[in-house]
């Protein structure tokens, strides 16, 4: 932050105090309408001072800018040194724990070899005492698995003529549920086809539901902006307008604003009437908004004709 005092020349102070009573004269005169056919006054000279005043005011700005500028730069080039010492001592803080770390790492396995040709040792011992208990363990386990597959054959033969019994139940099974799925899904589809064509005929009813609905809000809405239109034309004087009619566009925005009006074709009528239709939907705006949202367009051809 920039602390101490601002001195502005008296140049400066005095262009001010001009720029500040250009902007008061400048609010005065915006609420004061003009009459018509009245000369405006000349501003080539308010407008000169105005640029005089804020050169003046932006160059001492610039300078504080410039000033501001380089104490950032100071203090950005002082942290940056900051900085690099701190990373300097911790790159030195990190070698020597990775120093201290490998010698201990190599006395923990000095101590793991010696550890580990020892249990060498002992597991050899283990090994040749586990060696002689298994021969003889296999030689009963090989009278003892005689025995067992003997036994093992005869009931595998009970069971294979069990399974044969269960697998013919389980087909006759299968093939009642089968014939049940078949039946009911041929059922399913009969009725789903029913449904479907209910629901079509439903829909096909409601479709047409609303659209007469939209047909009758569609001529109460158009005949809503006939009327206002009819309300707000004057007829132009005399001007026979008892059989001409007139096809307007007119382009809208939300909330019925009337963006753009041209009169495409009119009949019946002359160069007045024309003006005297398009003076009249201008006149409109808003439009009446629709009572249905779905009967919106941006883009309208009303058929105008007096009444």
């Amino acid at each position: 932050m920039i602390k101490g005092k601002l001195f502005l020349s008296r140049s400066v102070i005095a262009a001010i105090l001009v720029h500040v009573l250009v902007f008061s004269l400048f609010i005065v005169g915006f609420q004061m309408k003009p009459k018509p056919n009245q000369a405006m006054v000349d501003p080539v000279n308010i407008v000169k001072a105005e640029v005089i005043d804020g050169a003046a005011i932006e160059q001492e700005k610039q300078k504080i800018r410039d000033e501001a500028a380089a104490r950032e730069r100071k203090k950005r080039e002082e942290q940056l040194r900051k900085q690099r010492e701190a990373e300097e001592k911790k790159r030195q803080q990190e070698e020597a724990k990775k120093r201290e770390e490998e010698k201990r790492q190599a006395e923990i396995k000095a101590a793991q070899e010696q550890k580990r040709q020892a249990e060498e040792k002992a597991k050899k011992e283990a090994e040749a005492r586990k060696k002689a208990e298994l021969e003889r363990q296999k030689a009963e386990e090989a009278k003892k698995a005689a025995e067992k597959k003997a036994e093992e054959e005869r009931i595998r033969a009970e069971e294979n003529a069990k399974k044969l019994a269960e697998e013919l139940k389980k087909q006759e099974e299968a093939k009642r549920r089968a014939e049940e799925e078949a039946e009911q899904k041929r059922l399913q589809a009969i009725l789903e086809q029913e449904e479907a064509e209910i629901q079509a005929e439903q829909e096909r009813a409601a479709k047409a539901a609303r659209q007469r609905e939209l047909n009758t809000l569609l001529s109460q809405y158009i005949g809503a902006i006939q009327s206002k239109v009819q309300s707000r034309w004057r007829k132009p004087l005399g001007t026979d307008t008892s059989n001409a009619y007139c096809k307007v566009y007119v382009k809208q925005a939300i909330g019925g604003y009337i963006e753009e009006v041209a009169v495409r074709q009119c009949s019946g009528g002359d160069e007045q009437f024309r003006k005297s239709v398009e003076e009249a939907v201008w006149k409109s705006d808003p439009l009446p908004a629709p009572p249905d949202d779905e009967l919106f367009q941006r883009e309208l051809i009303i058929t105008f004709r007096p009444s």
